[in-house]
């Protein structure tokens, strides 16, 4: 089968969960015998086209966003022999009536419900969305539900919210749950911290993650250093905010900014935390945070289409003071912790691996080819 799949999302930068998503789907696609091509808009500042390949071989391309004009002339040598036209969120949904000309099938990829998910970050950044944006979105995530053949969402709890705003009929929606590499898996350095460890992960361009930082710093800390001193706060993610390197200048909070490689910093940690109080989506953290055996700690809006189970897989607090006190309790509570992270490693391991989740997509893409 020969995949063609647009982004506006940088895979080639793997430090946020939707660009994992796209490069491991597209990773395993070609992995099961496929050929797949993954195109996606650079920033404006990339003055040339990038080309690479992925682990098993799907090629990637990278083309600027200021030749946006030009790019269905740059992939159209693709398109022409492609079986599958997969895009990636709705924001290249203008393209899609051009893209119906070739007479292939389109499927639009929702890693959130779009709409849902803009409001979530400016409330991340008490903010209201604008009316204008707001709508921008909604018309082009409904033209995007619209055109398409199919949808991928995350989740079930997605797929419901979908099926509900735009009232798509349901065997128009597949479930393509996010997963955890095998690579993920593999043996990692443990980073020494000098004390008990708690540790949050997150791209801090996004404005979830930023809030979830201020969070852990004016409550949590303060509430579980009046039970604990001896312990260490590890943020660990893209583009920290300066307030926070600040804060990692202190004695119990450590910042490590763009790290090419997460998982001696995780596992490393004793504790993983997940405070999300906004979002779309489900979150790619607390998968890999399980992969590597790790007990995890979440509010649960964080857990949103996750087949998690309080209390066996996970914890989950949404107030900010039995969050503090839980962490206390679990660093206490030896046999609760290894527990937690065996029981989240199996799930992981059972469920959310891309090499099983790949099949799920290899199985709707060939409902929507003629039989030979």
């Amino acid at each position: 089968m020969n995949i063609t799949i647009l982004s506006t999302i940088d895979f080639f930068s793997l430090d946020q969960g939707a660009a994992r998503r796209i490069y491991h789907l597209g990773d395993n696609l070609a992995h099961c015998g496929n050929k797949v091509t993954m195109i996606c808009l650079l920033d404006r500042r990339s003055k040339r086209e990038r080309i690479g390949r992925t682990k098993n071989n799907a090629k990637m391309i990278g083309i600027p966003s200021s030749r946006l004009p030009m790019l269905l002339f740059s992939i159209m040598k693709y398109l022409v022999h492609t079986d599958i036209i997969q895009i990636e969120l709705p924001h290249l949904a203008l393209l899609i009536p051009l893209l119906k000309i070739l007479r292939k099938p389109i499927v639009l990829d929702e890693h959130g419900v779009e709409v849902h998910a803009i409001q979530e970050i400016r409330r991340a950044q008490e903010r209201r969305v604008g009316i204008v944006e707001y709508f921008g979105i909604l018309l082009l995530e409904w033209l995007a539900v619209k055109a398409s053949s199919l949808i991928f969402t995350c989740s079930d709890h997605d797929a419901k919210m979908l099926i509900e705003k735009y009232k798509v009929a349901n065997n128009k929606v597949v479930i393509v749950p996010n997963g955890v590499d095998d690579d993920f898996f593999e043996y990692a350095n443990s980073y020494s911290y000098d004390k008990p460890t708690i540790i949050f992960i997150g791209n801090f361009n996004h404005a979830p993650n930023v809030y979830a930082a201020k969070v852990i710093l004016n409550k949590f800390t303060p509430n579980v250093y009046r039970r604990d001193e001896n312990l260490s706060f590890v943020f660990v993610g893209r583009n920290p905010p300066q307030w926070l390197v600040d804060n990692g200048s202190k004695n119990c909070v450590k910042v490590f900014g763009n790290v090419k490689d997460v998982r001696p910093y995780l596992t490393g940690a004793d504790i993983a935390i997940a405070p999300v109080y906004h979002g779309s989506g489900t979150r790619i953290k607390i998968l890999e945070y399980m992969a590597l055996g790790k007990p995890v700690i979440s509010t649960s809006k964080g857990v949103e289409g996750l087949d998690v189970e309080n209390g066996k897989h996970i914890l989950l607090r949404d107030n900010p003071t039995e969050f503090a006190e839980t962490i206390i309790e679990l660093l206490l509570n030896r046999n609760l912790a290894v527990r937690l992270g065996k029981n989240g490693y199996r799930l992981v391991k059972e469920k959310y691996r891309w090499k099983n989740i790949v099949t799920m997509a290899i199985k709707a893409y060939n409902q929507l080819l003629p039989h030979k």
